[in-house]
């Protein structure tokens, strides 16, 4: 078994212990996330391979809100931008956005606030606190 489809296996899991019923679509839908490099858009996510012709935008909106709700997928939004969609990982991502182009990519380096979410969490007495951090500004090929 490749790990991509250990990944999907385990997400499968996850989904049931939350109540989220096997379907074709839901698999397919976990396919799309463990194959992605970076976030994906609704549209993104509905135009990628795995998905045929009877997953329609509709199925795949509820099915995406569905694994939001049940904190299975993380929604990232970009303010003005569409929304992006990715599996929440066992490590916290942050984001730099193009303002021009909309392109997302993983911001690679420490996270500059995950002390803060600590003191947070150990001052206020709220547990599970969770941040999103979206730097802005223009790619190099926006630039060029």
């Amino acid at each position: 078994m490749s790990d991509e489809s250990t990944r999907v296996e385990s997400l499968l899991k996850e989904c049931a212990a939350v109540g989220l019923r096997r379907t074709t679509a839901l698999e397919a839908c976990l396919r799309v996330f463990a194959s992605a490099e970076q976030p994906m858009t609704l549209q993104q996510i509905a135009a990628a391979p795995v998905f045929g012709v009877s997953c329609d935008p509709a199925t795949i909106y509820r099915l995406v809100s569905r694994l939001e709700e049940r904190r299975i997928v993380r929604r990232i939004g970009f303010h003005s931008r569409a929304a992006h969609y990715c599996l929440r990982e066992s490590s916290h991502q942050d984001y730099l956005i193009c303002r021009d182009c909309g392109s997302v990519e993983v911001l690679d380096i420490a996270c500059p606030v995950e002390h803060l979410e600590k003191q947070i969490a150990e001052e206020s007495g709220f547990s599970d606190i969770e941040h999103e951090l979206e730097f802005f500004g223009r790619c190099a090929t926006c630039q060029s």
